[in-house]
Order: C-alpha cells, then structure tokens, then sequence
C-alpha cells in the first residue's frame, strides 16, 4: 500500500543513511520558484485575514492544499459528501473562468481575454501541484479555450482522453491515484447520465415556468449521475455513504460558485474577506449535517468482479433505457422495444408468481450466507498492542482488545480496526471482549476507571454487551 503511493509521487524507492554532503547546488527553477512565491504570498494572505481554522478550509478550496485542515473537520466534509470542494476539480476551474472573464473582458476583449485565461491556467496548475484532479479540468479547459480562439468546438471526450493520456504518461501509477478516480469517473457519469436521468425527472409534473424546480432538477441530475459511477469508487476505498448527499450538495451548489469568486476577489480587494467569512459560516453550517443521525452507513468493502459487474449493469440499464425512450425508426431498437413491452406485459400478468419466487430466493441466499463456516482468526497490526479479529463457523464476529496509541491525535480504531473489519466485509462487530486496560491494548474503547466508552466504534454498529475477561 506505502509503496504504491509513494508511485504516484514519482518516488521509486526509500534510503536510510547514516550521513549526507551536499557536493553543488543545482540552479532553482525560475518558473517553479515564481510559481511557489506566489502560492506563500497566497497563502499568507488568507491567514492574516481569516480565523485559522476558516484559513484552512480556503487554502483546501483554493488551492487544494487540505494539510492544515483539522481530521474532524476533513470527517465533516467526507460524511456530508462534499470533499470534491476541497480537491480542485472541473467546478474550480469553470468558476475560475467565469471570473476572468467577467473581470478582463471587457477592457481586453474577448480575444485576448481568452489567450490572458489560458495564462492564468498554466500558472494555477503549477501553484496548485498538478494533482490529477486538478491537471484534468485545467487541461479540458484548455482544449475548450482553444477551440474557441481556432473557430472550433471542442469534444468533451476527446478533451477527457487527452488529459487522461497525458497524465498517464508523465505517470502510470496515478491510475491507481483515489483523486484521478473519482475525478474522471464522475466527469463520465454527468456525460453518460445527465441527460436520461434529466428526462426522468422532467416526468414529474411540475410546472415547467419554474425556474427554480428547473434549476433544482438539473442540479439533481449531474450529481445524481456523477454518484452512480463513483459510487463503487467510494465503498472501495473509504467504505462509507453520506445518506444527505443530494441535500448538502443542492445547498452547497447555490453558494460554492460565489464563495470562489468571493475568495478570488479577496485576494485583491481585502475588505471582500469580511463577505468570504460570513459564507465560509455557511459552508462549515451545511457540514453539520454529517452529525444529524443516520448521516452515514458504513459499507463493507466490494470485490473487483463486483465493481465490474455493477458497471456493466449501469451501463446496460442506461443503454436499455435510451432505446426504449427513442423515437428513431432503427429495426434493432424497435426489436428490443418489443422484447421489453413484453417482459412488463409478461410480469404485470404474473406478478405475484415473480414475488414469490424472488422471497424464495432472497430466503435461499440468505440460508446459504448462515450456514456453517471454517473458523476463522485475523491478528490486526495495530502497532504496538494487541488486537485479535475472529469470525466463527456461525459467522457471529468477535473483537479482542482494539490496539492502542500514545499519541492522541491518530485513532487507531477508526483509521486501522474499523477499515480492517469492513475490509473483510462485516458491518457488525457483535462481541468485544477487553483482555485489560493497558493502554495499547484498549486504546480508546475504555476510560480509565473500566467504564466502556467505545469512542471508536462511535458511529459503527455493535451488538451485544462489552465485557472484560
């Protein structure tokens, strides 16, 4: 796992020595030295105008930069499923754009305002560290740009594997990267869905001169379709699922574009920063929502073959669907029109045949996944301490001791013992037995006085009773 990520750094391998001599000293890169000059100019700016933990969500909106951005807070973000505001993206660089031009068009035109943009890109991408992410939107909105300048319109797709080819070959490994993951799979999702998911909420009868039922139903859909292909993205790797998603990013949408023009603005104009700070109270009050209960389900983490298979499902609905709702005259499609009248005709007339055969079923799978099973025994790596995971034959889960750490600021139950459990692909922990209250054994699960607290299970489900051995 190190190794991998040290990969998408660009970094191949680890040394220990004992000492180092420095024999010369390279020439600085002027342009990466500008470029960092201006990013602590930045940065410095932010901080002297702004409570600290407010500087922090900025320099993350900004400039991508999330390092000093507190972990409950980062959490807050994660469960209210609004972490794509904290990592640069497509909607950064749209606004970006937009403010530009309303800024600069009218005293260079719009000519020269393009060609200032397509400047102000270039030197935004080497500010913000060229994360994938970021490398994605600013390129396609380079493309984009370009075509304009040429007389030529651009093809997404075309934008979308440019920057994807080009990313991939100053490093392979970025594949691998969470943050190019969900940046590109959630760009296709809007391309593949918007528009099916857009004519399914177009049937609800409301009224059409609504400007802002229409504007809350095409919001609806981009994020809808952008969740549909990351969410598989998401369970892999963070084994979560934020329940007030559509809400927090319908209100997050009415403020996001404003705040970054705001925030742009405030750079220049400093009073501006009393407006930025009033908004940022707005933002971390709709990051409340992830401590409404049931804000988020844990999820057990999913097999490649299930991934896979759920695409190829998405994909084939989706296709199945568009079919069935065109009007275009084509012998196939008409064919598969036919082949789906008749399988809702078929199951309208045998309804409650398929019902029982799918309770039958259902009842089945759930008979097999309760049969008996080899006993099995997981020793968890907390570092120092113990931590014993065990599954029995009647799939019933048990969990000794919960590991520890001296140092408070990492919590070994969330970032180590939760992740390995779901990795296994339980929810349920239904027994915790406490071999003693050293610290690197219980951690956190225990006060002091033996009165059981389970901090880290907080928000994880956990049945049956604690009980010390």
């Amino acid at each position: 796992m190190t190794g991998g990520y040290l990969k998408t750094l660009k970094i191949v391998g680890r040394v220990k020595v004992d000492k180092v001599e420095v024999f010369g000293k390279t020439q600085q890169n002027l342009i990466r030295k500008f470029s960092n000059d201006i990013k602590q100019s930045i940065e410095e700016t932010i901080e002297e105008n702004l409570e600290k933990e407010k500087a922090a969500i900025l320099k993350g909106l900004l400039l991508g930069d999330t390092t000093d951005i507190e972990e409950e807070v980062k959490e807050h973000f994660q469960t209210s499923n609004l972490s794509h505001i904290l990592a640069i993206s497509g909607m950064h660089i749209s606004y970006l754009i937009i403010g530009i031009q309303l800024f600069f068009s009218k005293a260079f035109g719009k000519k020269k305002t393009k060609i200032l943009t397509i400047i102000i890109l270039m030197q935004y991408i080497l500010i913000t560290g060229f994360s994938p992410s970021i490398t994605r939107a600013v390129v396609m909105g380079i493309i984009t740009i370009m075509g304009g300048l040429l007389h030529r319109k651009s093809d997404v797709w075309n934008s979308l594997a440019i920057s994807l080819l080009g990313i991939l070959i100053y490093n392979p490994y970025l594949l691998c990267h969470v943050g190019l993951q969900l940046s590109y799979l959630g760009t296709i999702g809007i391309l593949l869905f918007h528009s099916t998911i857009l004519q399914i909420l177009n049937k609800i009868p409301l009224k059409k001169d609504n400007l802002i039922f229409t504007k809350i139903k095409e919001f609806v859909a981009v994020s809808v379709s952008a969740q549909i292909m990351i969410l598989p993205v998401l369970f892999y790797h963070f084994n979560c699922f934020g329940i007030y998603f559509l809400i927090t990013n319908l209100l997050v949408s009415f403020i996001i574009g404003p705040l970054i023009i705001v925030a742009f603005f405030s750079l220049l104009i400093k009073p501006f920063f009393i407006l930025l700070s009033i908004m940022l109270d707005f933002l971390n009050l709709i990051t409340s929502f992830s401590q409404l209960p049931l804000s988020k389900i844990y999820i057990p983490t999913p097999s490649i073959s299930m991934i896979i298979f759920y695409y190829i499902g998405i994909l084939l609905l989706s296709k199945l669907y568009s079919i069935y709702q065109t009007k275009e005259s084509i012998v196939t499609y008409q064919r598969i029109k036919n082949l789906i009248a008749l399988f809702r005709y078929r199951f309208r007339e045998r309804k409650r045949t398929y019902l029982r055969y799918s309770v039958l079923v259902v009842i089945f799978v759930l008979g097999l996944s309760h049969l008996p099973k080899d006993l099995k025994i997981y020793f968890v790596d907390v570092g120092q301490g113990d931590c014993t995971f065990i599954v029995t034959p009647q799939n019933k889960t048990i969990l000794i001791d919960g590991g520890g750490s001296l140092r408070d600021e990492f919590d070994v139950g969330t970032k180590t013992v939760i992740p390995y459990v779901l990795d296994r692909g339980y929810t349920v922990i239904d027994y915790v037995f406490i071999s003693h209250f050293d610290q690197d054994h219980v951690g956190r699960i225990a006060k002091g006085d033996g009165r059981i607290t389970c901090k880290k299970c907080s928000d994880f489900e956990t049945r049956g009773t604690f009980e010390t051995i």
